[in-house]
């Protein structure tokens, strides 16, 4: 096309090769972009505002519905963190030591979408050749076993000291989840862990864990001590669950908590005399207070309370005629 319509030298396709990366996710292969095909407002708020207006709805109407999303959206977030912090994910095959490691340190969401790889890779991934540059690097190319891919090769980068690995795919760098072709060379080294750089914090289950930032918020506000105190009882529980079956770890937890509830009374009683002397001498005002007379109110008997088993009882009355009779 650029030979018979002589482009070579033409402005307008020099302008669109240099930004290449706007308009072709080729040339985006080392960009962490998740999948987006679009960074356009127009086409994301089309999908997402797709039900909420409609061609005879007024703009309040608009703005009500766009807020019962967004309220959804926040729900389904809280409750993705709670399932999280509920437990363990189930898995589909125990016996992988990576999905073991993973299902611990991935969301439920990221962990599916890794688990899904993985199983591709073990059973949809074939390794055709291996090259070794020297003792540590090793080039491997790899297939599918999906006609639909054809031919096509990838080619899988592999350092067996420290267990990197790059993939001509780009599947890391594109989405932060290790590709099927990677997991397959892994599988065939017996790697049993990976790497950690491969697990993003912001996929990981505590990925919010130092969001909240107490010196930030105003200790006067009860909803701050309410989100302090539901963090920390779940830190706790936490750290009580992962010491469980070590005596030496039990021991030093009990040890260090002592130690640490001798130094918050110690700041507490130093910042309570700090407040006391701050205090003005003339609000230093002592005042006796007495207790008013008391009355018997009306209506309260002087009798004494019956018991339980006193309240329900009945006196019953002689009704039988033949004890009237021979008296």
């Amino acid at each position: 096309m650029i030979e018979k319509g002589c482009l070579h030298e033409n402005r307008w396709h020099k302008d669109l090769h240099n930004i290449r990366r706007r308009w072709s996710t080729t040339f985006n292969k080392d960009v962490l972009d998740l999948g987006i095909l679009s960074t356009q407002i127009s086409e994301f708020a089309n999908n997402c505002l797709h039900g909420c207006s409609k061609p005879t709805s007024a703009l309040v109407e608009c703005f009500s519905e766009m807020e019962k999303l967004v309220s959804s959206w926040r729900r389904n977030e809280r409750d993705e963190d709670y399932k999280c912090k509920q437990g363990d994910v189930c898995l589909r095959y125990k016996v992988s030591f990576l999905l073991k490691q993973t299902s611990k340190q991935y969301s439920r969401k990221m962990f599916a979408l890794f688990e899904k790889n993985f199983m591709v890779g073990v059973l949809g991934v074939n390794v055709v050749d291996e090259n070794k540059y020297d003792e540590r690097n090793i080039l491997y190319i790899t297939t599918h076993n999906d006609p639909a891919d054809g031919d096509k090769r990838w080619f899988v980068s592999y350092d067996s000291v420290t267990n990197q690995a790059q993939c001509s795919c780009r599947g890391f760098e594109t989405k932060g989840l290790l590709c099927s072709h990677i997991l397959r060379i892994s599988n065939l080294r017996n790697v049993r862990q990976i790497p950690g750089s491969y697990v993003l914090k912001r996929f990981s289950m505590k990925a919010k864990k130092d969001i909240y930032l107490p010196e930030s918020i105003p200790s006067t506000n009860y909803d701050s001590d309410l989100i302090f105190r539901n963090e920390l009882m779940r830190f706790s529980y936490d750290l009580a669950r992962r010491v469980e079956g070590c005596t030496i770890a039990k021991e030093h937890v009990v040890s260090s908590i002592n130690v640490l509830s001798k130094q918050i009374d110690h700041l507490i009683d130093d910042e309570e005399k700090q407040r006391n002397n701050n205090i003005p001498e003339s609000e230093k005002v002592t005042v006796t207070m007495k207790d008013p007379p008391l009355k018997r109110p009306k209506g309260v008997s002087n009798a004494r309370m019956k018991a339980h088993w006193e309240r329900g009882r009945r006196q019953t009355r002689i009704t039988s005629s033949y004890l009237l009779f021979n008296m």
